[in-house]
């Protein structure tokens, strides 16, 4: 500090440099003369004074342009009151001393840097970026002024803006550890991924200098799409020594979506990394409780997902996941109070009444599930026309609002018949309307089982249909097998009018109060045991059984490789034809014009003294290749969710 004129600055300078802010202020206040006290450099320490004993607002109103004109007066600010109220994070306060000092000297570099930094803190984004603005005018290199500009812009959701200036840094961007993060997250948020992977490109491994550059380049890579090379590089890192969590996280979230066939135990061992070193990220957190679902083991998942729902409670994916690993865990009630929160959470979602009501229900307490679910039902049915015909006829006025991910559709497109000359347009609108369809049939069967015959109207000619039943013996049972495919819940109604006597495996619990329940065999409040043997004493009374091959609530089931896809699919049935001996067939509602047909193909029964393993590759190879020439079909049969679709993003 400069030598101060008076004896009293002097006194009070010696206060403030011994830390005795209380005595300062007796000495001003019940020492000092009248005439001592209206000297600037006295009110200067004695408003610096007020500032630190809790007298914050005092202290900032008492500054004027006479005692920031001080030569000393930036020096004391800087270093006796702001460094205070950003510690006890006043930044309002800090933010208003520092407007006062750049009044008196607008192109003050470092002033300009911490103000915008202040006012990005109290999300004051105008303000700040003009601070920085004003800041890398006069220092065009300035790495931090870059830094902190481009961290406000992406704050305040300027994503183009940031973008477009991390893309102008050039060379720039790889002086600085903080602003080579920076750069790479503003080019990837604003769809500039290309440009970020080649930033993080020019980046060579001897050039990473710190834990949060590694990072920050396994992070680009994963958020850009290029998984194979988020994995590679992460591994690469980390054998080099670098780590962080930033890191952990994105290498395992990366592994999450590859197709190496350890992904998910690669990817929990990377999570619980990043995890001990960042305990409250709900994201990490989150993950490792998918990738520990998918590895079935669902007691471990619940902690992680539980520490996700509590640092993230109004994220429905966090508490679904969470209550998933509760009821497979067995703890019913809990995830039955998990399922109802997502009810408040997403009361649009159909599925968490069917999956609140089944953990209910395996809970035991099968009168509260049974009254849910029929809530659920009155509530839909009240939003049904007075006839089937009204609302099909509807459905089109819907279909923009259909959201379907793109990856589906660009797959079913490429898998369409040849022969289908259509237009793109047209033909995703036709696919939007099956999916509507199917989901309408649905309502009309659990809403409105007294009208239950309007639908069976639309059924076609079965003959053919009939035909090949005809041919089987089903005297010992029979296997049909499905997929989420076409208007499937026409099924039932297919079935009844070819006088199968059928089940159905379904999600709709069996507290069902409807005709259309008892044909069920519920999966959303039974155990896989308890299915699988329900599934093999329908089967042994002569039932024939539906089971939808590719669909699983279990996050767990396995997958095959489909088309250039992953899909879920089971053995199980094909395994279950060959233990049982009985016939199996590939089944599928379809629309033909405005009419509902329905496939029936034979699946090949098991060959003399042939064994399982053998008989379930041809059987899922033919199955395969029914599902494939059905995909070729309609676009309105496609259906585009659930089963085949899960994992097609």
């Amino acid at each position: 500090m400069a030598t101060l004129a008076s004896l009293p600055a002097e006194l009070m300078y010696e206060h403030l440099r011994a830390g005795e802010w209380p005595g300062a202020v007796e000495l001003y206040e019940h020492e000092l003369a009248r005439e001592e006290k209206q000297d600037p450099a006295v009110r200067l320490l004695y408003a610096i004074a007020l500032i630190r004993v809790g007298r914050a607002s005092s202290g900032v109103n008492a500054l004027t342009d006479e005692m920031l004109a001080l030569p000393n007066a930036r020096a004391d600010l800087r270093r006796y009151a702001i460094p205070h109220l950003i510690d006890t994070k006043m930044f309002d306060r800090a933010a208003v001393i520092l407007g006062k000092i750049l009044a008196v000297d607008p192109d003050s570099v470092e002033d300009l840097r911490l103000s915008g930094s202040l006012l990005g803190r109290q999300r004051r984004y105008d303000e700040a970026l003009e601070s920085v603005r004003r800041l890398l005018e006069l220092r065009p290199d300035d790495v931090v002024g870059h830094t902190s500009y481009l961290q406000i812009l992406i704050q305040s959701g300027n994503l183009a803006e940031a973008g477009d200036h991390a893309r102008s840094l050039g060379e720039l961007a790889t002086k600085s550890p903080k602003l080579t993060n920076m750069a790479m997250l503003a080019l990837v948020r604003s769809g500039q991924g290309d440009a970020a992977t080649d930033l993080a490109a020019k980046i060579g491994d001897d050039q990473v200098s710190d834990d949060a550059v590694a990072g920050a380049i396994v992070r680009t890579l994963f958020e850009s799409g290029k998984i194979s090379d988020a994995v590679e590089r992460g591994e690469r890192l980390l054998d080099q020594g670098f780590d962080d969590p930033v890191l952990r996280s994105s290498l395992g979230q990366a592994y999450m979506q590859s197709k190496i066939n350890d992904r998910y135990e690669k990817a929990a061992e990377h999570l619980e990394r990043g995890i001990r070193a960042k305990p409250n990220d709900g994201l990490m957190n989150y993950a490792l409780g998918e990738a520990l679902l998918r590895l079935r083991h669902y007691s471990d998942a619940v902690g992680p997902l539980a520490k996700a729902v509590e640092l993230q409670p109004k994220v429905a994916q966090a508490r679904a996941l969470y209550a998933r690993a509760l009821k497979q865990s067995g703890r019913y009630v809990e995830a039955a109070r998990e399922f109802r929160a997502l009810l408040k959470l997403q009361p649009a979602s159909p599925r968490w009444h069917r999956y609140a009501a089944g953990a209910l229900a395996q809970a035991g307490r099968r009168q509260e599930a049974a009254d849910l679910f029929e809530s659920f039902v009155e509530q839909r049915s009240a939003n049904l026309p007075d006839s089937f015909e009204q609302g099909l006829n509807r459905l089109w006025e819907e279909v923009e609002l259909v959201d379907i991910p793109k990856g589906r559709l660009d797959w079913a497109w490429s898998l369409r018949n040849s022969d289908q000359a259509v237009d793109r347009t047209e033909w995703e609108r036709a696919a939007k309307w099956g999916n509507l369809a199917d989901h309408y049939l649905l309502d009309w069967l659990e809403c409105r089982g007294d009208q239950v015959e309007e639908p069976m109207m639309r059924l076609a000619d079965l003959g053919e249909a009939e035909r090949v039943l005809g041919s089987i013996d089903q005297s010992r049972g029979m296997i049909l097998a499905s997929a989420h495919v076409g208007p499937m819940y026409a099924g039932p109604l297919a079935l009844e009018l070819l006088g199968l006597r059928a089940r159905w495996l379904a999600s709709t619990p069996s507290v069902a109060r409807t005709s259309y329940a008892r044909s069920l065999i519920s999966t959303s409040d039974q155990d896989d045991m308890q299915v699988a043997k329900a599934f093999m004493a329908s089967v042994r009374e002569g039932y024939a059984v539906v089971i939808a091959i590719d669909g699983a609530i279990n996050l767990g089931a396995p997958r095959i490789r489909f088309e250039g896809q992953e899909i879920t699919y089971s053995s199980f049935a094909a395994r279950s034809a060959h233990r049982l001996g009985v016939p199996s067939v590939f089944c599928a509602p379809r629309w033909e014009g405005d009419r509902i047909g329905f496939v029936i193909e034979r699946l090949p029964d098991p060959l003399e003294d042939e064994d399982a393993d053998s008989h379930a590759d041809r059987w899922r190879d033919a199955y395969l290749d029914s599902l494939r020439r059905f995909l070729g079909g309609a676009p309105e049969n496609l259906r585009l969710s659930g089963g085949i679709w899960r994992h097609i993003r």
